[in-house]
């Protein structure tokens, strides 16, 4: 069964930080309203540099860093964007906002303890934030459930796993992930240059970390999570698993969270083994559509049957891009989509047709 799509809580997040950023008020004078409309068109590259320009004509204004940070999230810019939300931070620690968005960073990252400590340190001045606790009860569950757990060093990823006796299957797990970031990479043009962190959690355990539907084999959320046992039952199973995440790690470090699930999944889902096959044996046997519209958002919330086709229809969607345009147009879509360019605008650009055309074209075969 195919798994929880791509940090759908972090999406959450994030689309609230940038619903509040009116509620920032500048201080009068400074020339930044062209930075916050950037960035409320989602603009992010030119935001950006609009934010930094207005930020050297008033360097103690935290809102200014603050929405440098921002757009540099949007953009998978994690290093930058921590940066930006820590000199907010330095002028006004008590801009609850940069602290909240500051941890996803650090997360999204893999860096777990810098996360913690972020929202430690802001509980100091908002102990009542929910954005704050919830996240922060969360991650202290990840690090002492992982307290004990040994490590695996590759060229690329770290395989954290509970004991000696899993110390086979978190070598094999190296193996694979090093020959699909290869192979993968490869395909995509696309190499994260950071290193990745891999947990091999127990069933239980996954399911008390993740807090993912019953139906998910592996998340993704900056770091991939798998649960071994239970639906993975096999090398092949186990393969597939890391694969699919492998590409949403790859999806993130060059188009950043805002990718419509449907592509994200899609492409997992198309380059992981088999899957294609697995895509076009369910929906033949339940051939109903549902419009690419409306898969905008992940999965997660989905029962089984609806998750299982909206992981194939995906799929298909993807694979037919691919077999039409080649993984060079779609990896330029994600780059576009990672410079903030909006969804529709970037489909147009890098695919050559309307987003509403190919999903007319699809939706009718």
């Amino acid at each position: 069964m195919r798994r929880k799509p791509l940090a759908a809580g972090l999406l959450m997040v994030l689309t609230m930080a940038v619903n509040s950023l009116a509620q920032i008020v500048p201080p009068r004078g400074v020339p930044n309203p062209p930075a916050w409309r950037a960035l409320e068109e989602r603009r992010f590259a030119e935001a950006v540099l609009l934010f930094e320009a207005a930020a050297r004509l008033a360097p103690r204004d935290a809102s200014l860093r603050f929405g440098a940070g921002v757009a540099n999230l949007m953009q998978g810019k994690n290093a930058d964007a921590r940066r930006a939300f820590e000199a907010a931070l330095a002028i006004d620690p008590r801009l609850t906002d940069a602290s909240v968005l500051l941890g996803v960073a650090f997360y999204r990252d893999g860096l777990l303890q810098d996360a913690i400590k972020a929202y430690e340190s802001a509980l100091r001045y908002a102990p009542d934030a929910s954005q704050l606790t919830g996240p922060l009860e969360k991650w202290r569950k990840e690090v002492s459930t992982e307290g004990q757990f040994y490590q695996a060093q590759g060229a690329h990823f770290t395989v954290f796993f509970e004991g000696p006796a899993d110390d086979a299957a978190a070598q094999r797990a190296l193996e694979i992930l090093e020959d699909a970031y290869w192979r993968i990479g490869r395909e995509l043009a696309i190499y994260p240059q950071r290193p990745l962190s891999v947990v091999l959690y127990t069933s239980e355990q996954f399911r008390d970390v993740t807090r993912s539907p019953e139906w998910a084999s592996g998340v993704y959320d900056g770091r991939i999570k798998v649960p071994m046992g239970g639906q993975i039952e096999s090398i092949t199973d186990l393969r597939r698993v890391l694969e699919h995440e492998l590409v949403h790690a790859m999806v993130a470090s060059v188009a950043g969270p805002t990718v419509p699930a449907w592509l994200n999944e899609g492409l997992a889902t198309a380059l992981e083994p088999g899957g294609s096959e697995w895509a076009a044996a369910q929906l033949q046997s339940s051939p109903a559509r549902v419009p690419l519209a409306q898969l905008t958002r992940g999965f997660g919330a989905l029962a089984t049957v609806q998750a299982r086709a909206a992981y194939a229809q995906s799929a298909l969607a993807v694979k037919s891009l691919l077999d039409q345009q080649g993984a060079d147009k779609v990896v330029g879509l994600l780059q576009a989509v990672g410079r903030g360019v909006p969804f529709g605008e970037a489909f147009r650009q890098s695919i050559s047709t309307t987003l509403d055309e190919f999903a007319a074209e699809f939706a009718s075969r």
